[in-house]
């Protein structure tokens, strides 16, 4: 049975950052790159069969690639340097952030998880993110979340039983089902797992 690959475009100013990149995701058995470009030549570039762009922002001068979105329907792996706003990034459209200074192990699992349809942020960005409790919860393909529900969402992402998420939030073990509950119903989703997966998929989980 053939492993499964995803194929990637880079897209970087410079020749030397496109060369390395190509060479790190060249060397991961689940990684086909097939395309370099400068974000000017991304442009005319054919989108057909591609899963991810990996995209180095912190080289390119003037217009922001993963704000034109060089290629449209293709999710975007941004490289950042360590002063960047990840939420600007996100809600300019990418679907992953991590610093440009990440390992290869790290660059190959960010790129795998975004052509997968999952969104990701390096760890050293995320206190630069607005904390959940502020964060406004918006709707995401009409799915709308009160923010006790995107309390036990996040808590289901880390692997929490009902129990356990009564106890943190301070609620009866019953409340917590509830809410539990009411997640699985609006995300369609059969078991805890799955909701988790598809609110990541839907923009209202960042892993």
């Amino acid at each position: 049975m053939l492993a499964l690959t995803f194929a990637a475009v880079i897209i970087a100013q410079s020749p030397l950052v496109r060369s390395g990149l190509s060479a790190i995701l060249g060397a991961s058995p689940s990684i086909r790159v097939v395309a370099e470009a400068t974000p000017e030549e991304a442009q005319a570039l054919d989108t057909q069969g591609v899963d991810v762009v990996v995209c180095d922002v912190a080289d390119s001068a003037g217009a922001n690639p993963v704000l034109d979105n060089p290629l449209p329907g293709v999710p975007v792996l941004a490289l950042v340097g360590a002063d960047t706003e990840p939420s600007k990034l996100l809600g300019a459209g990418a679907r992953g952030v991590l610093r440009r200074d990440a390992s290869a192990e790290q660059l190959s699992a960010a790129s795998v998880a975004v052509a997968s349809g999952l969104c990701t942020v390096d760890e050293s960005l995320l206190p630069k993110l607005v904390s959940p409790a502020q964060r406004p919860v918006e709707p995401a393909d009409g799915i709308e979340l009160t923010p006790r529900e995107q309390q036990v969402l996040e808590l289901l992402a880390e692997g929490l039983s009902n129990k356990l998420i009564a106890l943190r939030l301070d609620i009866s073990e019953h409340t917590a089902k509830f809410h539990v509950n009411s997640l699985l119903d609006k995300l369609e989703a059969d078991t805890r797992t799955d909701a988790v997966v598809r609110a990541a998929r839907r923009g209202l989980l960042v892993l």
